[in-house]
């Protein structure tokens, strides 16, 4: 006779619901006792910040423009908001703010060129970056290899397009330039005067330069020293022509 297998009791529906919740409950508090102690701990706060690329703007002004600084949350602020602050300062073109855990906050900053030199009134020199703010140079500091910018007023909208303009300029012809002056017409109001350390004087316009830049490097790589005129038309004259044409040294000698 086959024996008869009792049936298993099962665990009543309710009992198993309470079970559940009070399993979930346990891990919930657990998770906010975690969370409470991490953002209390010293992993959750800025304990190192990195500057890079920063000259005309000092790493302590970079870190004045976070507005968040060491001891402060390391969640405090995206890093597309810290972004913006830092770019409000004037030598800053652009910036990339990197959070890497734990706690390190890394700044890297790209400038504007620099692409002139201006003197005061008093004979102090000060480095004009590509958006046309003027940083005084360090004390000691030698010039670099610039032009000059002579005879411009600071909010002289012509002057900030030149600066535009010349952060778009090879190093080798910029560093050729000795000296840019305000050479305005009534047919041309943004016309300059260029004048290199190759001994050439260039004329033309500062919504011409940058189309111009190409063949002013290839006349001052390729040419004898002269006047260059670049506006509706384009002309060249070298001084040794210049010469003979009224009577300089080189007619007379001849003679």
């Amino acid at each position: 006779m086959a024996e008869r297998i009792p049936a298993l009791k099962r665990e009543p529906e309710e009992k198993r619901k309470r079970g559940g919740k009070l399993l979930w409950i346990v891990i919930a508090i657990f998770v906010i006792a975690a969370v409470v102690l991490f953002f209390r701990s010293s992993l959750s706060r800025i304990n190192e910040i990195e500057v890079t690329g920063a000259k005309h703007a000092s790493a302590a002004e970079v870190e004045k423009a976070l507005g968040v600084g060491k001891g402060d949350s390391f969640f405090a602020g995206s890093p597309g908001t810290l972004e913006r602050r830092v770019k409000a300062l004037k030598p800053v073109q652009s910036v990339q703010v990197s959070k890497v855990f734990p706690g390190k906050l890394a700044v890297r900053v790209t400038e504007y060129p620099e692409v002139a030199i201006e003197l005061g009134a008093a004979g102090q020199a000060s480095v004009v970056l590509a958006n046309g703010y003027s940083v005084p140079l360090a004390e000691g500091a030698s010039l670099p290899d610039m032009p000059v910018l002579t005879g411009w007023k600071p909010d002289d909208p012509n002057r900030a397009a030149l600066c535009a303009a010349l952060g778009g300029m090879q190093a080798s012809l910029l560093g050729d330039l000795s000296q840019i002056s305000p050479d305005p017409s009534k047919a041309y109001p943004d016309r300059i005067k260029l004048y290199t350390r190759s001994r050439f004087e260039i004329t033309t316009t500062i919504g011409r330069l940058p189309d111009n830049m190409v063949l002013i490097s290839e006349i001052v790589e390729n040419r004898e020293p002269g006047t260059v005129v670049l506006l509706e038309a384009n002309t060249y004259k070298p001084y040794s022509a210049q010469s003979a044409q009224h009577g300089g040294p080189e007619t007379s000698g001849s003679q």
